[in-house]
């Protein structure tokens, strides 16, 4: 088996499925907090910060401290991201920073393709014609 079949697996699939739905839970409740950050207000400098640095890189960050803190014994780790504490950080943030970029790009082909929004999308619906 080659390091590509060791990485794509289900539990590494299901990881970065639960690192898009926990950034929407932490985005939904800061913008339920702080109210000047959600696109309903217009556009802020604070609002960029957070729509274009930490929405984009809290999936990486949230990776990495899942990798960090969770042992190998509890988590299912490819072997090769199970060497090092390094090699578990970067597992995480690739994880994340995927999570971050699928999300993204599932939202625009589902906004284009059909109509639909995905929950914390920025972008409204392009108008039916």
């Amino acid at each position: 088996m080659n390091k590509l079949d060791d990485i794509l697996t289900v539990p590494t699939a299901c990881l970065i499925v639960v690192l898009a739905v926990l950034t929407l839970l932490i985005r939904r409740l800061v913008e339920a907090l702080w109210p000047t950050l959600s696109n309903t207000t217009p556009m802020s400098r604070a609002q960029r910060v957070w729509e274009m640095f930490f929405l984009p890189a809290l999936p990486a960050l949230l990776g990495t401290l899942f990798c960090l803190a969770v042992s190998p014994q509890y988590y299912p780790y490819p072997q090769v991201a199970s060497a090092t504490r390094l090699s578990l950080a970067l597992y995480g943030f690739t994880l994340g920073w995927f999570s971050s970029g699928g999300y993204g790009g599932i939202s625009a082909v589902l906004r284009k393709k059909w109509n639909v929004s995905l929950p914390g999308d920025t972008d409204p619906p392009p108008p039916n014609g």
